[in-house]
């Protein structure tokens, strides 16, 4: 096994051999015989073992935690809706001052935009058919 490769599996598989595959296991304990990097490695995966645990605990203790799902199971069982919605869980209520406020706004602001020129449109004529090749339903070409 090669350091890299052992690099690899304390990343993938952390610092207890244990948990590591049986013949990487072999192969791990015969490198940490003959090399210092890889005991540095594998107790560089041992700190990162150690962060990882101390992250995983829970900040709400298991009594507070019981106390939430037992609520709300008693929500559920009484179909009891919660007095506090969060804005992005309720329905707003359909207020048609404010878009209709708005889509005047917009109107108005086309109207000014166009009457002082900022946007114009082209006059176009009808387009001429000469060079236009027409095809009929029957295949023929006039």
């Amino acid at each position: 096994m090669t350091l890299k490769e052992f690099k690899r599996y304390a990343d993938a598989y952390g610092a207890d051999l244990d948990r590591w595959p049986r013949a990487a296991r072999i192969d791990a304990l015969a490198l940490l015989d003959d090399s210092a990097e890889a005991r540095d490695l594998l107790a560089d995966a041992a700190v990162t073992d150690a962060l990882l645990d101390a992250a995983s605990t829970p900040l709400v203790s298991s009594r507070r935690e019981a106390e939430v799902f037992d609520r709300i199971a008693d929500c559920l069982a009484q179909r009891i809706v919660p007095e506090f919605v969060p804005w992005f869980l309720s329905r707003p209520p359909f207020r048609p001052a404010p878009l209709a406020g708005f889509l005047a706004g917009m109107a108005l602001a086309g109207f000014l935009s166009y009457s002082q020129g900022l946007i114009s449109f082209e006059k176009t004529s009808t387009p001429s058919l000469s060079g236009v090749m027409i095809v009929s339903y029957l295949g023929d070409t006039r």
